[in-house]
C-alpha cells in the first residue's frame, strides 16, 4: 500500500513539473540559451579561440545581410547575442527589434573600433538602455519562443534565398 502512494506522489510531481516546464518553456529556453552561450564564451576566452563565436556572429550577419565583422569585434558581439537571446526567446524583444538593437550596437562598436571591450555586465546595461529608450515590451499576443519553434514543427512555410532565386529564374510563383 505504501509503494502505491509513493508511485502516485511521484507521478503527480512529475506531471506538475512537466506542466510547469511546458507553461514556462520560453523562460526555460531563454535561460538555457543564455547559459549555453556564456559557457561557449568562457571556454573560448580561456583558450584564446574564436571559432564558435565567430561562426555564430557570422551566421547572424548573414541573416541581417551585412558584412562579417572584424575578429576584434566578435567577442563583444557574441556577448551581445548572449544578452539578447533570453529576451528574444521570452518574447520581451521581438526579432525585428533585436535586429535593430544588434545592428545599432554593431555600428557603434565599429565607430569605437571595439575599444575598450565592454564587459558582459556593461553590455546588459546597454541592452537595458535600448529597452527603456524604445519602450520595448512583450506583446500580449506573442508567447515567446516555444519548443515547436526550435524543432521546426510549428514553423510556417518559408523559403531559402536559393529557392526564391530558382523560382525567379524559372518564372514560377511561390505558393
Amino acid at each position: 500500500m505504501h509503494w502505491r502512494r509513493t508511485v502516485l506522489v511521484v507521478a503527480l510531481v512529475t506531471a506538475a513539473a512537466t506542466a510547469a516546464a511546458w507553461y514556462w518553456q520560453s523562460a526555460l529556453i531563454g535561460w538555457a540559451s543564455g547559459r549555453y552561450l556564456a559557457a561557449i564564451a568562457a571556454a573560448e576566452d580561456a583558450s584564446g579561440d574564436l571559432s564558435e563565436r565567430r561562426q555564430a556572429v557570422h551566421r547572424v550577419h548573414r541573416m541581417l545581410l551585412v558584412a562579417a565583422p572584424a575578429d576584434a569585434l566578435v567577442p563583444e558581439l557574441f556577448d551581445l547575442l548572449t544578452a539578447l537571446s533570453p529576451r528574444v526567446s521570452q518574447g520581451a524583444i521581438d526579432l525585428d527589434w533585436a535586429a535593430y538593437v544588434y545592428t545599432s550596437y554593431w555600428r557603434d562598436l565599429r565607430q569605437r573600433d571595439g575599444r575598450p571591450r565592454r564587459s558582459p555586465a556593461e553590455i546588459e546595461e546597454e541592452v537595458e538602455r535600448y529597452v527603456r529608450f524604445f519602450s520595448l515590451r512583450q506583446r500580449p499576443d506573442v508567447p515567446g519562443l516555444r519548443l515547436g519553434d526550435l524543432t521546426g514543427a510549428a514553423q510556417a512555410e518559408s523559403y531559402t534565398v536559393e529557392e526564391i532565386e530558382r523560382a525567379h529564374r524559372e518564372g514560377r510563383p511561390l505558393p
